[in-house]
């Protein structure tokens, strides 16, 4: 019934422009950290939001936006994990099986706040136009952020065309500075390109 740990993130683009978009390539960041003034209103809203719903036990996610002129509208609560590899994501920031962790807590409501060492981030590839997937093209011109890559999973030629926000592929990159990563990914989503043909 009260909140022991949180994450926040950051998408680039909003997710509402990444869902009127499909052709966007998008990505996430985790920040290293998340104590600044810009996340002090998140901060304090979530917890009260997930005590309104009558949350007790487990992981949640929620997703909210901070308004042009002042305030943050929190947009949906979900009793889970979040989706789109971010599970994945906290276990890399985290040095922390976040799938046993959840586990542990759903099965022996046991959870140990981990300190988070490392700012991560996901790159989603997604293709233009219809079809199956052709070709990939910009991973040479990517390979200088290879060091920081810690999981990839790479569109193929002949896979259909991902049926989701999420794309036909992802990149994960994580480092101790989040501005590191944040330059990593925007080099990915700029020189990585998914073709597509019918």
């Amino acid at each position: 019934g009260r909140t022991l740990w949180s994450s926040i993130s950051r998408y680039d683009p909003t997710p509402l422009e990444v869902l009127r978009n499909p052709w966007i390539q998008w990505c996430v960041v985790l920040p290293r950290d998340t104590s600044g003034p810009e996340f002090a209103e998140i901060h304090s809203m979530g917890p009260r939001a997930l005590e309104a719903l009558g949350m007790t036990t487990g992981i949640t996610h929620m997703e909210w936006f901070q308004r042009a002129k002042g305030g943050i509208a929190i947009s949906e609560v979900a009793a889970r994990p979040p989706g789109a590899q971010f599970t994945t994501l906290l276990s890399y920031a985290h040095d922390l099986d976040f799938y046993r962790a959840w586990a542990r807590i759903v099965v022996l409501d046991q959870f140990e706040p981990p300190p988070r060492s490392h700012a991560v981030g996901a790159a989603y590839l997604r293709g233009q136009g219809r079809g199956r997937i052709v070709a990939v093209h910009g991973l040479d011109a990517a390979r200088d952020v290879a060091p920081l890559v810690v999981e990839a999973r790479l569109p193929e030629p002949g896979q259909p065309q991902g049926g989701s926000y999420e794309g036909d592929g992802y990149v994960i990159v994580r480092h101790a500075d989040t501005a590191v990563v944040e330059a990593a990914l925007r080099r990915i989503i700029e020189v990585v390109r998914v073709e597509l043909a019918e």
